[in-house]
């Protein structure tokens, strides 16, 4: 069952969210199609209920006031200044706006942004609870206007708990108002837990992506750790996972309130195919010798496709990082390698059958017609034999599928580029 998705708007003037404020700006928007000109409205606490279409998701928004409080737990998704912050302390309402998610994950969280936009487009930022995050109303408005979704990523988070000894439980909060579970790994540590994250954020966006969680005991390829070594996952519930963590001090029953007792599952692996077929779990703990060394997980064609069109639509922020030629400035782009043809799938096209691989960016050749971005290859590939770490090459923008910009020991992504000065 889908728990709601609730987002509380910290508007910049609490005058931008009058009741006849909000509802105009809804009714003159052209991408939003209110569904009924009545408003349900049950008395002065009730929250208006607004029945909306976007494309032919629907959805029933319900828009409420509340007081604003940031926990102190909740995560930092984006950068805020110290005059950022003291803006928002100023402001005591925000506008809670709340819907429930259709089967589409990624397209309903992106709609539950271009909402917000409409109703506050200068939001100084919003909470999203299920997630425990604090959004900047910056990327509120890049993403909302942006027609590429944000990244999966976006609609959950990944805490680390930590107690007295070394161990770390590593959970997930965000999932269930997608109807999925919340996901762990038991007995981390503070060596591991970063490797162990990008296990959790592989596995959840695969699910995002699926759009449904994986069978009992249905196994999930995520990653090779070798080029003969893969990494098979699969789900199980907490309390038939603790018995292969004896040792574990955190994420037993004891350390459980409501929330992290029901909806979330372990991740546990599978080593063989003999292991899938008699369903025989391992813990994570098992490939924590090839974790971080080179290990490749692996991105969907869904994701690569997302995060290609979004790195495309705003390349110019790249193209002027580089004509100021600063020694300060370090570019990197990810580039889809076609892959040898003796590694293709004979029934997909050729053509998206790619290994993504980062670059340092040499410089750009500006042609009449077409960029070219020189690329000097950072890594050896798996699957294209052709090439190894130090060559260089000339890529067109359709090759790139990522970029990242170091500027001052800070990274922007394509994502949060509007972060750049």
């Amino acid at each position: 069952m889908k728990e709601s998705s609730l987002m509380t708007v910290i508007p910049a003037d609490p005058r931008d969210i009058a009741p006849e404020k909000l509802l105009e700006r809804m009714r003159q928007s052209r991408e939003i199609i209110v569904s009924s000109s009545e408003y349900d409205v049950n008395g002065d606490n009730s929250p208006l209920r607004i029945p909306i279409r976007i494309e032919s998701r629907e959805y029933v928004v319900m828009l409420a006031y509340s007081g604003i409080e940031i926990p102190q737990f909740y995560r930092m998704a984006h950068f805020f200044t110290d005059l950022d912050f003291q803006k928002i302390e100023k402001i005591e309402t925000g506008l809670d706006v709340e819907i429930i998610y259709t089967d589409s994950f990624l397209a309903s969280y992106h709609d539950q942004l271009k909402i917000i936009n409409c109703l506050v487009p200068d939001a100084l930022a919003v909470i999203d609870h299920p997630s425990e995050k604090l959004l900047s109303g910056k990327w509120i408005k890049l993403a909302a206007e942006s027609s590429v979704p944000p990244a999966p990523r976006y609609l959950f988070t990944v805490q680390a708990i930590s107690g007295s000894s070394d161990e770390v439980w590593l959970h997930s909060h965000g999932l269930k108002r997608c109807g999925l579970p919340d996901l762990e790994i038991l007995c981390s540590d503070r060596e591991m837990c970063q490797s162990h994250y990008s296990i959790i954020e592989t596995f959840a966006i695969r699910m995002i992506e699926n759009e449904e969680r994986p069978e009992k005991y249905e196994p999930v390829f995520l990653a090779w750790m070798t080029d003969k070594i893969p990494m098979v996952a699969t789900l199980t519930d907490w309390t038939d996972a603790l018995e292969y963590y004896p040792e574990a001090e955190l994420g037993k029953a004891e350390d459980r309130d409501d929330y992290h007792a029901e909806g979330t599952e372990v991740i546990m692996l599978y080593l063989t195919p003999d292991d899938v077929k008699e369903h025989n779990l391992s813990k994570v703990q098992e490939l924590d010798d090839y974790l971080g060394h080179n290990t490749m997980f692996m991105i969907s064609s869904t994701e690569t496709a997302r995060m290609r069109s979004l790195a495309q639509e705003r390349i110019g922020f790249v193209m002027d990082a580089e004509a100021l030629k600063d020694p300060d400035i370090h570019i990197m782009m990810k580039i889809g390698l076609h892959i040898d043809k003796e590694f293709r799938d004979p029934d997909d096209d050729p053509d998206t059958q790619r290994e993504h691989i980062w670059f340092d960016l040499k410089s750009i050749s500006r042609g009449k017609y077409k960029d070219l971005f020189i690329c000097e290859l950072t890594q050896d590939p798996y699957y294209v034999k052709g090439i190894k770490k130090g060559d260089i090459g000339n890529y067109q923008i359709e090759d790139i599928t990522d970029w990242m910009i170091i500027k001052n020991d800070k990274r922007y992504t394509p994502d949060d580029a509007y972060l750049i000065s």
